[in-house]
């Protein structure tokens, strides 16, 4: 097995993709499967997503302080990230938790 030379630099574009995904692989199987005794409106779905995010989220305090030049450490540049997609979820532009509450609630 060979090392990589720059392993901090993987580990930021891991986490990129890990975060790209994470809604779709991670929070809405996750959404679906809670037992729900009413529908719930577009915006307490998305909270609901929003909520399996922060819940992950809370790994990242494990994540080394680790950071290359010029760039925030890697618990931070997480968090960052999955704001930005909380955000994009909340304002209602993620397509896959859209397409979701379409399919069960529609």
């Amino acid at each position: 097995m060979q090392r990589s030379s720059d392993p901090v630099g993987e580990t930021y574009e891991e986490m990129e993709r890990i975060i790209a995904n994470l809604v779709e692989c991670y929070a809405l199987p996750h959404t679906k499967m809670c037992m729900r005794w009413s529908r719930p409106t577009v915006d307490e779905y998305r909270e609901e997503v929003v909520g399996w995010l922060e819940d992950y989220g809370k790994s990242f305090r494990r994540l080394p302080k680790k950071s290359m030049p010029g760039r925030e450490d890697l618990p931070t540049f997480a968090r960052a990230r999955l704001d930005a997609e909380i955000r994009r979820i909340r304002e209602g532009r993620n397509p896959e938790v859209e397409r979701s509450y379409e399919q069960l609630f529609r």
